[in-house]
This record gives structure tokens, sequence and C-alpha cells, in this order.
């Protein structure tokens, strides 16, 4: 049976260094050291084409200045006022394509590296609907028929009576190389709601940001997008959720708690014409205390 410890219950928002937990993995052999370094390498990827799309100098992105400077030293050297000419020149238009490539990979993935592991087996069961478990939150949040697309975004998970799941953050403004500015509309708090009908896929696993590695759940759910202008009518798209856990206990609990209504709605299709649900040993659905 799963168990939320007191101290876990209502903690809401805690310092971002309390909220850290060291990666601690074991290098057995050299492949392993490989994979370890790879995978670390690839969360600081990510951490920094978020930050270069997420702060502004002179009211613009860094990755756009980025852009541009790249531009600018390739039409230089065409100018012949570099050494190298067509070398140099070449050599830009490679990194400019690089850096395009790069950026759209890693906002597709909500600039995080999601690293699968097994499924752990656990009782399905309900969460209190008391309970706010500290989360990292990265995906598609919205707020007063807003939408915007975050990454790390501290906060908390829970549950209401409705079984309605919701991911409650907090966007503080940040900083860039002491130069760049987090954009000051969009601080302030914002939110993700899904109903057990919208999730159409849960995968448990690391969840790496920068120098951070936490468990964590890929939730995959429908969102639905609300009509902006006669070319953007109202629609439903597939958005994933990454919710990192300083805390195991927690990530077990909320995936326990995504897992019901799935086995709850087979346990209902399964019963018997005289009302009564069939005997099964997957029939041990147990609500948490709290």
């Amino acid at each position: 049976m799963l168990e939320i410890s007191e101290s876990s219950k209502n903690r809401v928002f805690e310092t971002g260094s309390a909220l850290v937990i060291p990666v601690i993995r074991t290098k057995n052999s050299v492949f392993d050291f490989f994979a370890v370094e790879l995978f670390l390498w690839r969360e600081n990827v990510g951490r920094l084409f978020y930050q270069l799309a997420r702060h502004k100098f002179a009211g613009q992105h860094f990755l756009r200045w980025l852009q541009i400077a790249l531009i600018l030293i390739g039409g230089v050297a065409l100018l012949g006022w570099l050494p190298g000419g067509w070398l140099i020149a070449g050599a830009m238009l490679l990194l400019l394509a690089g850096l395009v490539a790069g950026h759209r990979t890693w906002q597709a993935r909500d600039f995080v590296a999601f690293q699968p592991a097994e499924m752990p087996l656990i009782t399905p069961a309900t969460l209190s609907s008391s309970a706010k478990l500290p989360i990292w939150a990265s995906g598609y949040f919205g707020v007063e028929n807003r939408q915007h697309q975050f990454t790390w975004l501290q906060g908390f998970f829970r549950t209401f009576p409705s079984r309605e799941h919701a991911v409650i953050s907090l966007n503080q403004p940040t900083s860039f190389l002491w130069l760049g500015r987090s954009p000051e509309h969009l601080t302030g708090m914002w939110y993700i709601f899904f109903k057990p009908e919208a999730v159409r896929d849960i995968r448990w696993g690391e969840i790496g940001y920068g120098p951070e590695a936490l468990p964590g759940l890929a939730v995959t759910h429908t969102v639905h997008i609300p009509r902006r202008n006669w070319f953007q009518p109202e629609k439903d798209v597939s958005k994933t959720t990454y919710l990192a856990f300083p805390e195991r206990d927690d990530a077990l609990a909320v995936l326990a708690d995504l897992l019901y209504d799935r086995f709850a709605a087979e346990a209902a299709s399964q019963r018997s014409l005289n009302g009564h649900a069939k005997k099964h040993p997957q029939d041990t659905w147990q609500k948490l205390a709290g």
C-alpha cells in the first residue's frame, strides 16, 4: 500500500536549492560512464536552448541575437572582409542551420531530457484531495485564455474530488548572463488541468534539466485550444506534461492516482449483470489515507 508522509502532503513551494536532488549513478563499465555523460550533456543543451529562447535583451530573445550574429559574420566573410571567405560563410551557415534545428528539436521535448524506465509495480489508489505534492513541471500551461510553454516551473500537483488533475505553478522573473530578462507579462501563476478521460499515455522515468535529474512522469493528454481567429480555429491537440518530483514516494503516489481511473474503468466494464464486480487479483484498489 502506498503512503504519503505528513511532511509531503501540504508542501507547496520551497527554495530552489531545497528541491534539487544530486544525481547519483553507478558507473560499472566504460559504456555506463559514456551513457551517463551523454545524458548529462543532453540535459545541459536543453537548458541552454530554453534560456536563449526565454530571455530578452534590447527587445529580442538571445536566440535571435545569436542568429543575427551568425548571419552578419557570414555576410562579412562573403564580402572578403574576413579571412577564409566562403569557408567562414559556409561554417556560419551550418551553425545557423544547426541552431534552428536544435532549438526546434528541444522545443518539441519541452527542453527537458526524459529517460524512460520500467513502470513500477504499484497499486492504483486515489490521492487525497487535500494533498499538494511539490513538483517541477514542464509543458503547455494556461491562464485567463492565454497559453504558453514553460519548462521547469516550481509548483505542486493535486487532484480535486471531481478527479480532475491540476498542475499549479509559479513563473518567477529570471535573468540570463546578467543582461537578459524574462518577459514580465508572463510572471505569475500558471496552470495545467486535465481530466482522466483526456489522458492518453503515462510513462515513468527520469527527467533531466541542466544539472538536475529527478524521478518523474511524462503524461500525454488532450488539450483544448480555443478559437483565436479565422486562421486558428478551436481544436484538440495532444500535449505532454513532464512532472519531476524531488521525492520518489510523491512520484509513486501521483502515478497510482493517475492509474486509478484507468483500472477503475476496466473494473466497471467487467461487472456482472447483477451489478457485482467480478473478483480478480487486480481488484485491490485502496484509498490513500490523509
